[in-house]
């Protein structure tokens, strides 16, 4: 459902005479959130460990791998208003579930 969302929106923005834009991501993810540049057409999708730039017409341009990353929410000490990492020896893998804005 949500590769149409992007498939409808993208055709609404260029003239293109491709009959069907689609984007499939190397690695199986959940796609969570979706901007798009509306001068450059250029589209970015947050994702579940992965953030991709995508061409307007949903080539993938950049692959950036966000997790999942040793974590415990227990595991960080503030001091001074800001994190410091402490020893913890709980730590485990936790995906990221990434979100991205508008360009307003």
């Amino acid at each position: 459902m949500f590769i149409y969302i992007i498939i409808l929106y993208l055709t609404s923005l260029i003239n293109c005479s491709c009959s069907t834009l689609t984007f499939r991501p190397s690695t199986p993810t959940d796609l969570r959130r979706l901007a798009v540049d509306p001068v450059t057409g250029t589209v970015y999708v947050g994702a579940v460990n992965h953030l991709y730039q995508l061409d307007s017409t949903l080539n993938e341009v950049v692959d950036v791998i966000t997790g999942p990353v040793p974590d415990n929410k227990d595991c960080v000490d503030f001091r001074d208003g800001k994190p410091h990492p402490v020893t913890c020896h709980s730590l485990q893998n936790t995906d990221n579930h990434n979100q991205v804005t508008d360009f307003r």
